[in-house]
């Protein structure tokens, strides 16, 4: 059985459609790996930096409310207290740091995209 040329276009046409597919699906498969590698990283550095954080405030809380010498084995009320508001503090000046970083990194993008429009006239 002969296909003729319209057959061969026919069958040419369909193994480069089925390349172009199988192309196209490892391309995805290859940025959907990238990403996930890119959001595993990121969520380890956030870890890392949550526990950061803790370490800093545990042994700055700890040094500021809690003598060298401890004359109980439990906390005592201004103990208590103290190492409450240094917590409390010093969550909200990381969150408030966090904010500004973030204004200062939206006006970065906003500048270099003023910037990249600028260069492109």
């Amino acid at each position: 059985m002969k296909l003729g040329k319209l057959g061969k276009i026919g069958v040419g046409w369909t193994v480069i459609t089925a390349a172009g597919i199988y192309a196209f699906v490892i391309s995805k498969r290859s940025i959907d790996k990238r990403r996930h590698e890119s959001m595993k990283m990121m969520q380890e550095m956030e870890i890392e930096m949550m526990s950061d954080l803790y370490n800093r405030m545990t042994n700055s809380c700890h040094r500021k409310c809690i003598p060298p010498k401890y004359s109980e084995s439990d906390l005592g009320k201004g103990e208590n207290v103290c190492i409450d508001r240094c917590v409390a503090k010093f969550l909200d000046i990381h969150e408030r740091i966090g904010k500004k970083l973030t204004a200062m990194s939206v006006q970065d993008e906003d500048l270099m995209k003023k910037m990249g429009q600028e260069a492109k006239q």
